[in-house]
């Protein structure tokens, strides 16, 4: 085989072999790196009305995946992206937790029977959620206020499952409630006293 033929040859064999040493290359999971989604930049218009809230970091990070949707940011739309939010986070959490009762064989008897509790809770969470939606689209400002309130108390409640023993859900259920006060908060903004 001639030279020139055999460094083509090797450089045929080799080319496919590049797109393999981008780091875009690799499969999802196959790196040392976390797979995390990006998240687009903090939109500066949430910030006026974030810091009205009692959790303005909470509403930010909240927010900041779907601000770039709306042409304007006001209390309104500022809301709906809010219980967007707040909808897509308890789904996440919930699926995260069931996973957990999947994962963890060895959970103890009265942490499993907490999570199990928890999960039944979460569709209360949602639920409640969706009727808080209803009661600010039809401006029943009492209505709205009980239902976020019970999404509160859901969350509350299922921290309570683990009173004196280990609970793995605490974290994320006190950022549920706190994206939940945040909807209360900034929904009110849009009620005429």
């Amino acid at each position: 085989m001639r030279p020139g033929n055999a460094l083509s040859l090797l450089l045929a064999a080799c080319v496919p072999l590049l797109s393999l040493a981008s780091p875009t290359a690799v499969p999802a999971g196959a790196g040392s790196q976390p797979n995390h989604r990006l998240l687009p930049p903090v939109d500066p218009r949430i910030v006026p009305l974030c810091s009205q809230t009692h959790t303005p970091d909470i509403c930010v990070s909240a927010a900041r995946s779907y601000a770039h949707e709306y042409p304007v940011i006001d209390a309104t739309n500022l809301f709906n992206i809010l219980v967007r939010a707040l909808r897509d986070r308890i789904q996440i959490d919930t699926a995260k937790t069931l996973a957990m009762t999947k994962t963890q064989k060895k959970l103890d008897k009265m942490v499993r029977a907490g999570i199990d509790s928890c999960l039944r809770s979460y569709e209360d969470a949602l639920d409640y959620t969706g009727e808080g939606i209803e009661a600010f689209i039809t401006r029943d400002l009492g209505t709205f206020e009980t239902r976020f309130s019970m999404v509160i108390g859901v969350f509350s409640g299922c921290n309570d499952e683990f009173m004196d023993i280990p609970n793995p859900l605490e974290a994320q259920n006190n950022r549920l409630m706190n994206m939940a006060g945040n909807c209360i908060r900034i929904g009110k903004m849009t009620f005429k006293e």
